[in-house]
């Protein structure tokens, strides 16, 4: 199932990086993208959230993730 979910990701990210422009053109402007990355800003968020999209498919379909969240999920676990 994390290959498939993994597959599917990857695509989506790479959906994301190709047609960025027009998904942009129908998003509109990200306010805080162009405060915070400057002019074009809405286009490197959409480019860093495909990008990051991608790494974290890559990591579910080889497990990594989990193994990397582990610790965090520990400190939110109540033990007995």
């Amino acid at each position: 199932m994390e290959i498939i979910i993994g597959i599917i990701g990857i695509l989506f990210s790479f959906f994301i990086v190709v047609y960025r422009i027009p998904i942009r053109r129908f998003m509109g402007q990200i306010d805080w993208a162009e405060r915070r990355l400057g002019p074009g800003g809405t286009y490197t968020a959409l480019l860093l959230f495909g990008l990051g999209l991608f790494l974290a498919s890559l990591m579910i379909m080889t497990g990594t993730l989990g193994f990397l969240l582990k610790p965090l999920s520990d400190l939110f676990v109540i033990k007995k």
